[in-house]
């Protein structure tokens, strides 16, 4: 498998799209597009992936990624169980870079704009009350959308994204220069197989088999592309989801280390300290319910 180059189909009445999608889960192939997205979570819980970053996301988890960056937001498991009752909304933007024409971002007065679509090519998370004024601003365009009134509203909320300094960067500017649309078949098998199959016991030699290359060539491919070993790579989703589980279920702490992949506690333990700076306990402790 890999990215999807995936259709965003905008109206023909209109420059962007503004909607709510209400789902059992949130689309779940690791895919790019063209357009820009802004993504207000709403209900909907999970792992955030963004270029090469690993996030756990909830509830009011405000994004905006850029043209062609390949992303998913995973829902957790408990999700797309035959009885679940959980539900997946989230407000979301999108909207292609010339949208209003080819000669607009060209303005003067549009430089600051231009400055955030540059940084919006690793993608963004925004924070604080400059996620508390756009995520209004979105209530505000997706329920009354008419006219002028539609076209000043998404413009307010672009400058209150580009003026804001509660924003942060995403994917890191490596996986940037080393990822190229046109040449990313091998490295999209490599994430899809590992997003799917990272709760069991996973061998180096199984990635190196999918990339149809030796361990050893794989291992400086995959660390080329990503900035990362493969092993980081499979640890950090690991982590991401071991994560979410802490916060959300009953299950004692080696329980999630054997349901995410880990075969070993004290493994599961280091891991966890490493990337958290703070152990699983003290976690659950922090974030838990």
């Amino acid at each position: 498998m890999q990215a999807i180059l995936r259709k965003v189909n905008p109206s023909a009445d209109y420059s962007f799209i503004a909607r709510i999608d209400n789902l059992p889960f949130l689309y779940e192939k690791w895919h790019f597009h063209p357009e820009f997205e802004l993504n207000h979570i709403l209900e909907s819980r999970g792992t955030r992936f963004v270029g090469d970053s690993i996030e756990e996301f909830e509830e009011g988890d405000l994004t905006f990624v850029g043209s062609n960056l390949p992303h998913v937001w995973k829902n957790d498991n408990n999700y797309f169980l035959p009885d679940s009752t959980l539900r997946a909304k989230a407000r979301v933007v999108q909207f292609l870079p010339d949208c209003f024409g080819p000669d607009f971002l060209k303005l003067k007065e549009m430089e600051n704009i231009r400055r955030l679509f540059e940084k919006a090519k690793r993608g963004l998370r925004i924070t604080g009350k400059t996620k508390e004024k756009v995520g209004a601003l979105m209530a505000q365009l997706v329920e009354n959308p008419s006219g002028i009134q539609r076209i000043g509203l998404f413009l307010n909320i672009l400058e209150a994204l580009a003026e804001s300094e509660e924003v942060a960067f995403l994917s890191s500017e490596g996986f940037l220069d080393s990822y190229h649309r046109f040449d990313t078949d091998t490295i999209n098998r490599v994430y899809e197989f590992t997003l799917s199959q990272f709760n069991r016991k996973i061998l180096i030699e199984e990635a190196a088999a999918l990339a149809h290359m030796s361990v050893a060539n794989f291992c400086r491919y995959f660390k080329n592309r990503t900035q990362k070993t493969y092993v980081q790579f499979l640890t950090e989703v690991r982590i991401g989801y071991a994560c979410r589980m802490l916060i959300e279920n009953k299950k004692s702490i080696q329980q999630i280390a054997f349901d995410c992949g880990f075969h070993n506690l004290s493994n599961f333990n280091r891991a966890f300290k490493m990337l958290k700076n703070q152990n699983p306990t003290s976690y659950r402790a922090a974030f838990g319910g």
